[in-house]
């Protein structure tokens, strides 16, 4: 447990009470799912080594996606071990993007240069929309390396389908309906998660896109990846996935 004190007045109210429940969620996915929890440790330390230290990466303009696409990985763990099934779907999405989009840019320096203007004036937000689509990020990764822009293509949509986007699928899974003694029916909208297929599919989730994103990184940066040494445990682990 933490070691530090709570404040006073934490736990008083609704929402700081939602926070314990959500901590306590992550410190029994740690306790019970000790080998998916260890899977999403090793990505991350592979994130780490990938990024820690990086002097002059060239090109440049992709390594600042992969540190937010860590930062977004980070942060989807985080959801889908409290139970936040729903919330984390649309963390993956933004984890995703920012591995697709270090790769549409790569060192291209025409694109490099249209998304650092981005705010400079109405045209310049317009050209920014029109060529980074998705449409043409996705077929970018695709025709680089098939099979991953087939993953990419797989998990975009499944986190769009599941909360990335408010949609039916995602809105079913996190609700449920409860019968009631005078034949009336209630329907419950679940915030945390406990065990079960959500949580074992979220655990599952997390683990696929970092490891796509690592896989971004090795096709942007080989001679880095090959230079902290992940290159065999990325290889293993996206096997098994």
């Amino acid at each position: 447990m933490n070691s530090q004190p709570t404040p006073p007045g934490w736990g008083n109210d609704p929402l700081t009470r939602y926070l314990d429940d959500a901590r306590g969620n992550q410190f029994a996915t740690f306790a019970n799912k000790r080998s998916e929890v260890i899977d999403l440790i090793a990505i991350d330390g592979m994130f780490r080594k990938l990024l820690d230290g990086a002097l002059n990466p060239r090109p440049f303009v992709p390594m600042t996606f992969l540190l937010r696409a860590h930062s977004a990985y980070l942060s989807a763990v985080g959801a889908v071990m409290a139970g936040q099934a729903y919330e984390a779907q649309a963390l993956l999405r933004v984890c995703l993007e920012q591995g697709a989009y270090a790769h549409y840019i790569g060192d291209d320096k025409t694109r490099d240069e249209l998304w650092m203007n981005r705010h400079d004036s109405p045209a310049a937000m317009k050209a920014v929309r029109d060529e980074f689509t998705h449409g043409k990020v996705s077929r970018q990764i695709t025709d680089a390396d098939a099979k991953l822009g087939g993953i990419y293509k797989t998990l975009y949509d499944r986190t769009i389908d599941y909360g990335a986007h408010p949609n039916e699928m995602g809105t079913s899974l996190s609700s449920k309906t409860v019968d009631m003694e005078d034949g009336g029916k209630q329907f419950l909208t679940i915030y945390l998660h406990g065990e079960g297929l959500l949580l074992d599919y979220g655990l599952k989730s997390a683990a696929q896109v970092g490891l796509w994103v690592l896989r971004i990184a090795q096709a942007i940066y080989p001679a880095r990846v090959q230079a902290v040494g992940i290159q065999y445990q990325l290889a293993d682990m996206f096997k098994r996935f």
